[in-house]
């Protein structure tokens, strides 16, 4: 995949071999740039970046951008939606049926505690498995540490498929260089797409890295 910035001249490679970081220190081009992918994963129009397949080809890549990692959260409403899809779709006829006859069980019992209350009340009556799972709260453990819930993130993304990118903005601040190796090792290996983006430069390039530095003159360099 190939990213191309109407204000950088160096077009942005990124591919499942290495991991591409961009590091921005004139603080107008950074916000700009990150801007511009927000507009982008919220669908919104923005002509100053378009994405290119391996073909050439123009393409509209769903991303997702991290940027708060005080208040990281795997369950979001698109997460679970796409994991209760997941779990259904995992569920043989022998456990619909049980599960279904459990629910008429449960639908007998509450309705004779509804009879006994004078105000016309209706229920659920249709059995959805979906529907089901939502009564117990299905959700994704979180973790304790930063690296270990991004990891998460990367496990999360590999198995619900939900975007070809993810993207972390100032996430050198908060790992170290053997942390970022293996954030580096652990989406290559997944094969997941990931893209930093940095607001001053932090030099030489570690193991894994492919670099773009854009100083404050504008200048680029590739590393």
């Amino acid at each position: 995949m190939k990213l191309c910035v109407s204000y950088i001249d160096n077009d942005i490679i990124l591919d499942s071999d290495h991991i591409t970081v961009i590091e921005i220190e004139n603080k107008k081009y950074f916000y700009r740039f990150v801007k511009s992918l927000f507009d982008i994963s919220n669908n919104q129009k923005n002509d100053d970046i378009v994405f290119y397949d391996t073909n050439e080809k123009e393409i509209s890549p769903s991303i997702e951008i991290l940027n708060n990692y005080f208040e990281i959260d795997v369950n979001t409403k698109r997460n679970i939606g796409e994991l209760y899809k997941l779990i259904v779709s995992n569920l043989d006829g022998n456990m619909i049926q049980e599960l279904t006859s459990n629910y008429k069980r449960i639908y007998r019992t509450l309705n004779k505690i509804l009879g006994n209350i004078e105000l016309p009340l209706v229920t659920q009556q249709e059995y959805e498995n979906d529907l089901f799972l939502k009564t117990f709260k299905v959700a994704i453990s979180m973790k304790e540490s930063l690296l270990d819930n991004l990891l998460l993130i990367i496990d999360v993304n590999k198995l619900l498929k939900l975007y070809n990118i993810i993207i972390f903005v100032n996430l050198k601040q908060y790992l170290s260089k053997d942390e970022l190796q293996e954030l580096y090792k652990y989406a290559i290996y997944n094969n997941i797409q990931i893209l930093l983006i940095d607001s001053q430069s932090y030099g030489t390039t570690i193991e894994y890295e492919s670099k773009l530095i854009i100083d404050d003159s504008l200048d680029e360099f590739m590393l």
